[in-house]
């Protein structure tokens, strides 16, 4: 499923003389704004909100722009972010100093290549395992540093897959879709661990306060060319296919589905 889906993206950034090793690079500044403003109302925050104490250390893996470490920190006794992308590090600590947080370590790394000392009470993997081929180190490794609670946090529905009728208009297939939390829970129970799963509903994350911001956004999420022929034909099917909710063009859908897998030791 990943090779086939990893070829098909090589495929279309060849066509653009680009590769998707700088994908965050160019999405961090919009990952940063929606993030940090929709995590108030994510589901996996209020049960984290529930357990973290002053007494509580916590390890983000793959925490981006901090949307959960943030909100956490102020309650928190020390959370350690473990996050590869400096553009989105470079928002994380900028808002950390605006806040005057101080209980925050950050570490610059992929997961696979982090100190294997690593350790907390609470570890969060938030949105992260979709791209990850060698995945069984992967989840093995999170669980050794956990001291009482993993949350993997994944979605049921694609974002890819609201969007897959604009990948086949534009590259002619079926786009692949990336591995769902049901993948997941095999791999965990392949190891010998029982998680427990709370299925989600989340906010639609793709959502724009104009069409000319669609535009853009969506263009990179299809690996689109710049040129004005392709932009003025997605702009009139993303016309045709976004509605408006709360001042903002979402897709027609209320809700995306997701899964909070939680590991207890």
């Amino acid at each position: 499923m990943l090779n086939l889906r990893a070829q098909q993206m090589d495929a279309a950034y060849a066509r653009l003389g680009r590769t998707s090793a700088d994908f965050w690079d160019r999405r961090a500044r919009r990952f940063h704004s929606t993030t940090k403003d929709a995590v108030v109302h994510d589901p996996l925050l209020r049960r984290l909100q529930d357990v973290v104490t002053a007494h509580t250390s916590v390890l983000d893996v793959g925490a981006g722009t901090g949307r959960f470490l943030l909100a956490l920190a102020p309650t928190a006794g020390h959370i350690t972010a473990v996050e590869p992308n400096a553009a989105m590090l470079g928002y994380l600590r900028k808002d950390a100093d605006g806040q005057g947080l101080t209980n925050i370590t950050i570490i610059q790394s992929i997961w696979q290549d982090a100190p294997e000392t690593l350790a907390a009470d609470i570890v969060i993997c938030s949105h992260v395992l979709y791209p990850i081929v060698d995945i069984v180190p992967f989840l093995a490794k999170l669980i050794k540093a956990t001291g009482h609670i993993c949350y993997i946090y994944m979605r049921a529905t694609s974002i890819d897959a609201l969007t897959g009728h604009l990948w086949k208009h534009f590259h002619g297939d079926e786009r692949r879709l990336p591995p769902g939390y049901i993948h997941v829970l095999d791999v965990l129970y392949e190891l010998g661990i029982y998680a427990d799963v709370e299925v989600v509903k989340l906010p639609v994350i793709l959502s724009y306060p104009s069409v000319d911001v669609a535009v853009e956004e969506v263009s990179e999420q299809l690996i689109l060319p710049g040129d004005d022929a392709t932009r003025k034909e997605l702009r009139h099917l993303l016309e045709d296919w976004l509605v408006e909710r709360n001042g903002m063009l979402v897709p027609p859908v209320e809700a995306m589905i997701g899964a909070i897998i939680t590991v207890q030791k």
